[in-house]
């Protein structure tokens, strides 16, 4: 750690030490193994041949720290998009073999990585979404209150590839953390179909004192383009916004929920 920080102002004289930090990056210790890499990786950050040894050597002999390994998926990230960005190299297959890894938190990182990755197509996403799938019916409020708004992202770009999630997302709605079960209607909001809309405005009516003014602000969007996929809806989706005018809330969103409802008016 202290070398970490003397890097800021003795470069020079830490990148001496190469060979001592690779020989502590085996260490059992979970936190030295993550700080050594660091260490390594902010000392030959600028060579890319340095670093790629560093990711197969990783690769082939693995890790005992989750931490470190999230750190190497996040450096083999950068990697990527500082190259040409092709999945076809062994950079991605790295980020991608760590779907597989035994701690959570590697197995989320790797798929958040995953589909934020520009360029990435449906078909290098099966694993990433059945992984977080499976995150959405953990018994774990933290994995379920991750997976969520990640396949929503998912759902904005790929919609088919996240077909699968909907048992798992509309079971979350009545989950007992009121985090998780806000996030599951606004993704289920965001690429609802007519069936659902009435079942979810009676869910939502429950939770909207509840939930912040940004996350407001996000359903009264989605309200307003499921009113343009869906105008026969409309009367009970007005209902809703003019509800939401009582509620407790900030200016902007007042202000959205106004500007929804005039919009709707106009185009229907």
């Amino acid at each position: 750690m202290s070398s970490l920080h003397l890097l800021k102002c003795s470069f020079d004289v830490v990148k001496h030490w190469v060979n001592e930090a690779q020989e502590v990056a085996s260490s059992d210790k979970i936190m030295v193994q993550y700080h050594a890499l660091g260490l390594l990786y902010h000392v030959c950050k600028n060579d890319h041949l340095a670093i790629n040894k560093m990711i197969s050597k990783v690769t082939w002999h693995g890790l005992k720290s989750p931490f470190a390994y999230c750190m190497m998926i996040w450096v083999a990230n950068k990697q990527l998009e500082e190259e040409d960005g092709s999945h076809d190299s062994p950079l991605f297959d790295f980020i991608d073999s760590c779907l597989r890894n035994k701690h959570k938190m590697v197995v989320y990182k790797a798929a958040l990585v995953i589909v934020n990755l520009p360029g990435c197509s449906a078909k290098e996403l099966p694993l990433a979404v059945s992984v977080l799938q499976f995150f959405c019916s953990s018994p774990k409020a933290a994995l379920h209150y991750a997976a969520v708004p990640t396949l929503s992202k998912v759902a904005m770009k790929h919609l088919s590839a996240v077909t699968a999630c909907n048992l798992d997302l509309e079971n979350l709605v009545t989950d007992s953390n009121c985090s998780s079960a806000m996030l599951a209607m606004i993704t289920l909001l965001k690429r609802g179909s007519e069936s659902s809309i009435d079942h979810l405005m009676k869910h939502f009516s429950s939770f909207m004192s509840e939930i912040l003014d940004e996350f407001k602000v996000v359903v009264v969007q989605a309200i307003s383009d499921l009113c343009q996929k869906f105008p026969h809806k409309h009367a009970i989706l007005m209902n809703f916004l003019f509800n939401m005018l009582w509620e407790e809330g900030g200016f902007e969103y007042e202000c959205t929920t106004v500007d929804c409802i005039i919009s709707i008016i106009e185009e229907n």
